[in-house]
Formats: C-alpha cells, sequence, structure tokens
C-alpha cells in the first residue's frame, strides 16, 4: 500500500503515535531504524503495520504484516531521529496484568527513572546482565518513546518489561522472598559487593535528581558504589550495570560452586 499524501488518515495515524497521549489512547507504539524493525519481527510481539521509505531497498521479510510504502520526504516526518534508515513498524501494546516475578530469576526496578535513554541503557543492560526483566514504576518515563526504544538496541523485544508497578508491589514481592537492593550514599549502606546476590534478588535503581523514594528506600537493604574521585554519584544507568553484573558475577561463582 502507498501513501503519497500527508493529508492520508493512515498516514496521520502514523505521525500521532510521536505522541505519549496518541499511543496510550490507541494502544499502539511506533519503533524506526533497520534493527528495531528486524527484532520487532522477529519476536512474538504483534506488529500491526511495517512502513517503509519509497527510498529503502533493503529485504524485510515482513510475512503476513501490512506494509506501507511512504513518500522519502513524509517518511522523514514520522521519525524521531535527524537521520531516519527508512524502515519503521507499529506494535500493540502489550499487557502484564498478571505478571509475578519468578524467584529463581533477578530483576531490576526503576524507580521514577525520568530520563528515557538512560531507561532503554538500563533494559539493554538487564538483557545483557542475563536479566529475567525491568519493572517501572508508575513516574518513570515513557517505555515506549522512540528514544527509549532505540536505546535498548532491540534488547526490548527480549525481556520483560513491566509497567505502572508501586511500592506496594515492592512489599508484595518483598514479602514472597526477594532481596530489594537499593542504590544509595549512605553511611548506613553496605558495599555493594558485601551484598548476597546468591538470594532471590530485585535491584533499585532511583530518580537521576532525587535517588530512590523514601517508601521504596523503606523497603530495600541499601548499597553503595565507591566514588574514588570526586564527582557527586554515578549516572542512573551506569549505577544500575554495575549492579546487574555484580549480581552475575556473583550467580556465575554460585553455580560453579556446587558443580
Amino acid at each position: 500500500m502507498e501513501i503519497t499524501s500527508a493529508s492520508n488518515r493512515t498516514y496521520k495515524y502514523f505521525k500521532s503515535l510521536q505522541q505519549k497521549k496518541a499511543r496510550y489512547e490507541s494502544g499502539e507504539f511506533m519503533v524506526e531504524g533497520v534493527k528495531s524493525v528486524r527484532d520487532a519481527l522477529k519476536s512474538k510481539k504483534e506488529i500491526t503495520a511495517v512502513i517503509m521509505s519509497d527510498a529503502f531497498g533493503e529485504a524485510l521479510d515482513c510475512g503476513n504484516v501490512p506494509v506501507y510504502r511512504v513518500n522519502a520526504s513524509l517518511f522523514d516526518k514520522l521519525c524521531d531521529t535527524k537521520t531516519p534508515q527508512g524502515a519503521a513498524a507499529v506494535i500493540r501494546m502489550y499487557e502484564n496484568a498478571d505478571f509475578f516475578p519468578d524467584l529463581s530469576r533477578a530483576y531490576v526496578y526503576c524507580d521514577n527513572v525520568s530520563d528515557p535513554g538512560n531507561l532503554g541503557t538500563i533494559i539493554r543492560t538487564a538483557d545483557a546482565a542475563g536479566l529475567a526483566g525491568v519493572i517501572l514504576s508508575k513516574n518513570c518515563a515513557d517505555v515506549y518513546a522512540p528514544k527509549t526504544v532505540r536505546a535498548s538496541m532491540g534488547s526490548f523485544f527480549n525481556i520483560d518489561i513491566i509497567p505502572g508497578k508501586s511500592a506496594a508491589d515492592l512489599a508484595e514481592y518483598k514479602a514472597a522472598g526477594f532481596q530489594l537492593l537499593g542504590g544509595m550514599l549512605s553511611e548506613k549502606a553496605i558495599d555493594y559487593r558485601a551484598a548476597d546476590y546468591t538470594l532471590p534478588t530485585m535491584i533499585i535503581v532511583g530518580n537521576e535528581a532525587n535517588g530512590i523514594s523514601m517508601e521504596t528506600l523503606d523497603l530495600c537493604v541499601p548499597v553503595k558504589i565507591p566514588i574514588y574521585g570526586r564527582a557527586e554519584s554515578l549516572n542512573a544507568g551506569v549505577a544500575a550495570g554495575i549492579l546487574m553484573y555484580e549480581w552475575a558475577r556473583d550467580r556465575k561463582r554460585t553455580i560453579r560452586a556446587y558443580r
């Protein structure tokens, strides 16, 4: 199907997905870039449309998904990037209403992480470190925003992402057996390397400016990453990565000990 006019109703709908309100009203979001589209098509997510610039010359295996060819100048206006790659996809949001974490796996919880780039980086790192999923508080950056999806570098489609959870949900996870390790710079916090990562673990990452909220912090075992220079703190994505890879290192060491 070809789209040659900005007044085309379908084109207008695609363009509306740049806005958060339209995404949540429709229950759909858009990803752009060849890698993201290929990753989406390989995943089990419901793809409702693939959009290609008429200048796009690569082959994509779209199966039965409807494909729209769009004039190159119009296609560029659909995209969030300055140099679009000529391919995009529209995907149905998926529900995780019945989600409850698996005690045999580890998770990271983002407590009001506000930067979509940081959120995407945390998703990517959680996937790389072998965690089962990323759980988001209600006030996190929009997980379906183009910058978040792009920063995840395809990991968005590899692991569970569960938005809209609260401190009350964390209390349930703790009661079920999870230890909640919350990163903070405090005399009360233990060195992050001293924590027991062999326990069912959920790593808590706080807001870039304000850290972990008090209601969440009250549930946590506080851990700190030493600062050896004069920086006041670490980037949220970097701190999350250090804690996730410490979990992965400890887990592998435990597996070797029992062999």
